[in-house]
């Protein structure tokens, strides 16, 4: 064998190499996520409401949702948490990801606006407002990746610790690690600190979602 056939022999192997390297490191980034949305069809989803107006379909892999319609929820219920969603709003829309059904994290048009709320795109709804704007203009898509950790009960049921959550909003970090006092408005029930399930607001306005994915976590 030829010394510039080996050496193109080694650079051979070595891509294999990197590309098996890349994979795992991917593979293992990934580990333990799970899909909420198949990206086919509503499996795993019903209206809050059986007997609402329902505005949502599957187009073209999105989840999407146009009015007059009722909000959804998962039947996958959780504690601790790891969320990642994207979605997509038409200008002057409004939504929201509610965590455990109880905690919305808003979602509106409020892309350039200088006021920080606890009611814009990126706040814990009434209750944290988000340090910055990182909100795009509407018809794009935006990402939320959340971590969330569960209020907590005594062995009488008591809550002892608020709810905390960090909100990573289209790759910024505009909430770290505050505590939720407590519900938001329109939340499934108020029984913090027990497992429950994603929610998504769907009786605003027009909304589309995909790649709706959790990852468990111990507790701390």
């Amino acid at each position: 064998m030829t010394r510039t056939v080996t050496l193109a022999v080694c650079a051979g192997l070595a891509v294999v190499v990197l590309a098996s390297v890349m994979v795992a490191c991917a593979q293992e980034k990934e580990e333990g996520w799970v899909s909420l949305f198949n990206a086919k069809d509503m499996t795993g989803w019903k209206l809050t409401n059986p007997n609402g107006a329902n505005g949502w379909s599957v187009v073209d892999g999105v989840l999407t949702n146009k009015p007059p319609s009722t909000d959804i929820v998962n039947d996958t219920k959780v504690m601790d948490h790891q969320l990642r969603i994207e979605f997509r709003i038409p200008a002057g829309s409004n939504s929201g990801v509610y965590l455990q059904g109880r905690y919305e994290i808003q979602i509106d048009d409020c892309a350039g606006q200088q006021n920080l709320r606890n009611n814009m795109c990126g706040a814990i709804y009434g209750r944290v407002a988000p340090t910055k704007n990182v909100a795009k203009p509407p018809g794009e898509w935006q990402t939320y990746d959340v971590t969330f950790r569960a209020a907590r009960l005594d062995e009488q049921g008591r809550k002892t610790k608020n709810a905390r959550v960090t909100i990573i909003f289209n790759g910024e970090k505009v909430i770290d690690n505050q505590e939720i006092p407590g519900v938001t408005g329109a939340a499934l029930d108020d029984k913090e600190g027990t497992p429950g399930a994603l929610y998504l607001q769907g009786n605003h306005g027009p909304v589309e979602y995909r790649n709706i994915r959790y990852r468990p976590l111990p507790p701390e």
